[in-house]
C-alpha cells in the first residue's frame, strides 16, 4: 500500500513540474507573490538597518576592506582608461599595477624606511639633551612670551618635564605594542591586498549592475546621482593623496635647507597630518618648530629662535600656497562643506571610528550632502514646473515666463552665468514681478557667486544639477 502511494505521489510531482515549466514567450504564473510599494520600502529599511547593525558589530575587521575600497576607487578610472586605449584586458593592467606596487614597497623598505627609522631612534636618544637644553633656557628666563602671553617658566617646566619624562616609556610601549600586534598587522595587510585585487578586477561593474537591475524609469536619476558622488569622492581622495606627496616633498626641502634634523621623518609626518583638516597642518608646524628649537646646532649659525621662526613661517606660507593655489586647482570647491561642518565631521568621525574616522569623515559627509540634497529636492521642489532657458537667453524671456506663470511653483534652469542677472535693476524688476504674479520662483544655476547674489534678493536657489529633473518646457 505504501509503495502504491509513493508511486502516485511521484507521478503527481512529475506532472506538476511539467506544468510549471514555462514555454518560450509565456508570462510567469498569475499566482506569483508580489510585494506592494509599502512592502518594498519596509524591506529596504529593514535590510539597511540589519546591515548597519552588522557593520557596527564587526567594525574591528572592516579597516582592510575600507582601505581596499578606497584604493580600488582611486585606480578605477586609470585602469578603465588603460584598458580602453590598449585593448588589453583589465586583469592585465591590474597585474602590472600590483607588480609595480611590490617594486615600490621594496624600494621604500631599502631606502626611506631605514632612514626614517634611524631618525626616529636618534630623536628618542636626543630627548635627554633636549630636556637639559630646555631646563637651561627656562632657568635663564623667569617668564616666556608665547604669542603675546607671558607664561611662568615654572609652569612650562613642569608641563614639559612631565611630557619628556614619560615620552621614552611611551615610545617603548608603542614599540612593544607594535611587536605584539605584528601578526595582526601582517594579516590585515594580506587581507587588504586580496580585497584590493578582487575589487580592482570587478571595478564599477557591481554598482552599475545594481543600477541596471532597477526599474527603467529610475535608472537615469540613480545613475546621475552615483556619478555625481563618484566625481566628489574622486576629486577629494585623489587630491588628498597628491597633497600628501606635494607637502611631504616640499617640507623635506624646507627642513633640509634650514638644517632641521630628522627631515625625512618630519616630512612624512607633515604629509600624513594633511589628512586631518585644520588641526593636522598646524600640529605639524608646531612639532617641526619644537624640533628645530631643541637641536644643538642651527643652520647658518643663526639663533635657535630665528630658525624656529623661519621654519614656522616657511611651513605656514607653504600651507597658504596649498590652500589658495594647489587645492582649488586639484580638488576645486567640489566638496563645498562649510568649515564648521568639516570640524564637526572630523570630531564625530574620530569618536565613531577612531583614527580612520579622521580620514573618512569629510568624504562621507560630502557624499551624504549629495544624497540629502537629492532627497530634499524630491520632497520640496520636485513638483515645480520646470523650464530650462538656453545659454543665449535674454532678460525679457525670463520676465515673460514669470508673467505667464501666475500662481504657479516654477523652477527655472539658467545658463552658467547670465549677465542680465548681474544688473541690480533687472533683479529688482524680477522681484516685483514675482510678487505681483504670486509666483513661487526657484532658480537653478551652477555659479556660486551668482547664487549668493540671487539669495540676497529673496530668490530660492536649487543646486541640484538639471539632469536630475525632467524638463516640462524648454525655451
Amino acid at each position: 500500500m505504501q509503495i502504491g502511494k509513493s508511486r502516485e505521489f511521484t507521478n503527481i510531482t512529475k506532472k506538476t513540474q511539467t506544468r510549471a515549466k514555462l514555454e518560450p514567450g509565456t508570462m510567469p504564473p498569475a499566482n506569483e507573490v508580489k510585494f506592494s510599494t509599502s512592502a518594498k520600502v519596509w524591506a529596504i529599511v529593514i535590510i539597511a538597518a540589519l546591515l548597519i547593525v552588522l557593520f557596527l558589530r564587526i567594525a574591528e575587521i572592516l579597516p582592510p576592506f575600507i582601505w581596499a575600497l578606497v584604493t580600488s576607487f582611486i585606480f578605477n578610472d586609470p585602469l578603465n582608461g588603460l584598458a580602453r586605449r590598449t585593448g588589453w584586458p583589465r586583469w592585465v593592467w591590474v597585474t602590472i599595477l600590483f607588480l609595480a606596487f611590490f617594486a615600490l614597497v621594496a624600494v621604500l623598505l631599502f631606502t626611506v624606511v631605514p632612514t626614517a627609522n634611524r631618525q626616529v631612534s636618534q630623536f628618542s636618544k636626543d630627548i635627554p639633551a633636549m630636556r637639559q637644553q630646555l631646563d637651561d633656557y627656562l632657568a635663564q628666563n623667569d617668564q616666556v612670551n608665547i604669542a603675546g602671553v607671558r607664561v611662568s617658566s615654572e609652569t612650562i617646566r613642569n608641563a614639559l618635564t612631565n611630557f619628556l619624562d614619560t615620552l621614552p616609556a611611551r615610545l617603548n610601549e608603542l614599540g612593544l605594542e607594535a611587536v605584539r600586534g605584528g601578526f595582526h598587522i601582517a594579516l590585515a595587510f594580506v587581507v587588504y591586498l586580496i580585497a584590493t585585487l578582487y575589487m580592482m578586477l570587478i571595478g564599477s561593474r557591481a554598482v552599475f549592475g545594481f543600477i541596471n537591475s532597477l526599474p527603467r524609469r529610475y535608472q537615469p536619476e540613480v545613475r546621475n546621482l552615483v556619478l555625481r558622488i563618484d566625481v566628489v569622492l574622486g576629486a577629494y581622495i585623489k587630491g588628498q593623496f597628491l597633497l600628501i606627496t606635494i607637502m611631504s616633498v616640499s617640507s623635506f626641502i624646507i627642513l633640509t635647507i634650514l638644517g632641521v634634523r630628522y627631515a625625512v621623518a618630519l616630512a612624512i609626518m607633515v604629509g600624513v597630518l594633511e589628512l586631518i583638516p585644520f588641526i593636522g597642518p598646524y600640529l605639524a608646524i608646531s612639532i617641526c618648530s619644537a624640533v628645530a628649537f631643541f637641536q644643538p646646532n642651527h643652520a647658518f649659525g643663526l639663533p635657535a629662535l630665528v630658525v624656529v621662526i623661519l621654519v614656522a613661517v616657511a611651513l605656514f606660507v607653504l600651507r597658504q600656497i596649498e590652500d589658495y593655489a594647489v587645492i582649488p586647482n586639484i580638488i576645486g570647491r567640489i566638496v563645498e562643506l562649510p568649515p564648521l561642518l568639516i570640524i564637526f565631521s572630523v570630531l564625530a568621525g574620530e569618536a565613531l571610528l577612531g583614527p580612520m574616522g579622521l580620514l573618512l569623515a569629510v568624504p562621507i559627509v560630502a557624499t551624504l550632502k549629495i544624497i540629502v540634497g537629492y532627497i530634499f529636492y524630491k520632497i520640496v521642489d520636485a513638483d515645480r514646473e520646470k523650464v530650462v532657458l538656453p545659454e543665449n537667453s535674454a532678460f525679457p524671456e525670463l520676465l515673460a515666463l514669470v508673467n505667464n506663470s501666475e500662481g504657479k511653483r516654477l523652477l527655472v534652469g539658467l545658463g552658467h552665468n547670465p549677465e542680465y542677472l548681474q544688473d541690480p535693476a533687472n533683479l529688482h524688476t524680477l522681484q516685483q514681478t514675482v510678487e505681483a504674479k504670486n509666483v513661487d520662483l526657484a532658480l537653478n544655476c551652477d555659479n556660486e557667486k551668482l547664487g549668493q547674489k540671487l539669495r540676497l534678493y529673496g530668490f530660492s536657489i536649487i543646486e541640484m544639477p538639471q539632469e536630475h529633473y525632467a524638463t516640462n518646457t524648454t525655451r
